[in-house]
């Protein structure tokens, strides 16, 4: 029995069937490496599995060979390997370090999705220029040292939030919606305008990346967001299951939003969970993704969550 209860069909859940004890073995240290635990359980490792597929936009129809590559990718850590600018880009959790660090230090200021592109090629050349290294946009050993030596063992804040940052003063508040347009046109339409209404009561700045009775394209969603940069970014998606999702990297996490996460579970009773989807990943607002049946729960009690501990952050 997999995860809630199902049992499924899916093309990688054969082949980790069928895998030899060597290869189980070393299926749970790349999982590890990724930042999933351990487990002897073939069923949980199946769960463990599936969620590292969603975490990183997978095909859930993924190869043996697909796979095995997409955890050695995720499993690298800074200075692991040479990082340079390259056709296909070089991607991974190595990839995503560097960013990180980077935008503590000043120098990234994009999202932190895991891709050497063009962006952290001139970051990293800033970074050399700064500290006197060869200026090529490579990331070898001397590069991956100098790094870590500038960083502060001792500072708590999350890298991410150097790039999911807030503006100061509730009078600038804005929060973007992205909702997955369920149920009736009236129930669309009654949803849309709560949210408005409320937002309108609050002194918030409201706008919608989705649009009513139209599928909602992620990509789309993610490049809009980016480009007006609110406070917030919720996106609500429909399920069976209450959670509110919170990016968290191998590296770091938001934690404004795992702070505004942790007040509604604890307010609304919806279960906080750090993950590191796509749209969680991609966007450079705080983004919160709230699943839920959401035409029947009231929405705006979890906006009034979102408010409140938004004055709370900023009573200073």
């Amino acid at each position: 029995m997999l995860r809630d209860g199902l049992t499924t069909n899916l093309n990688f859940t054969k082949y980790l069937q069928e895998l030899s004890n060597e290869e189980l073995d070393d299926l749970t240290i790349k999982l590890n490496s990724c930042g999933y635990p351990s487990s002897k359980n073939i069923e949980e490792l199946i769960n463990l599995v599936e969620l590292f597929i969603e975490d990183h936009n997978l095909s859930k129809d993924i190869s043996k060979e697909l796979l095995w590559l997409e955890l050695l990718n995720n499993g690298y850590v800074l200075g692991d390997r040479l990082l340079l600018l390259s056709k296909p880009i070089i991607y991974g959790s190595d990839v995503e370090e560097l960013q990180e660090y980077l935008s503590r230090l000043g120098f990234y200021s994009e999202p932190i999705n895991s891709s050497f592109d063009n962006n952290v090629s001139k970051a990293v050349k800033l970074f050399q220029e700064n500290r006197g290294l060869s200026i090529d946009g490579t990331v070898g050993l001397e590069t991956s040292a100098e790094i870590r030596k500038l960083l502060r063992p001792t500072l708590n804040t999350s890298l991410n939030e150097a790039v999911k940052s807030f503006k100061k003063g509730s009078s600038n508040l804005s929060i973007c919606f992205d909702v997955e347009n369920q149920g009736d046109y009236k129930e669309q339409i009654g949803l849309y305008q709560k949210i408005k209404d409320f937002c309108k009561e609050n002194n918030l700045n409201v706008s919608f990346s989705s649009e009513i009775t139209q599928d909602t394209d992620e990509k789309n969603s993610i490049e809009y967001v980016n480009k007006i940069n609110p406070t917030l970014f919720l996106s609500l998606r429909n399920s069976v299951d209450s959670k509110i999702n919170y990016f968290q990297g191998k590296h770091s996490s938001s934690l404004i939003g795992e702070r505004i996460s942790k007040k509604i579970e604890s307010s609304v009773g919806f279960i906080s969970e750090g993950r590191s989807s796509s749209i969680l990943k991609n966007t450079k607002s705080v983004t919160l993704v709230i699943n839920g049946n959401f035409y029947q729960y009231e929405i705006i009690d979890i906006l009034a969550c979102i408010l409140e501990e938004l004055k709370e952050i900023y009573k200073d």
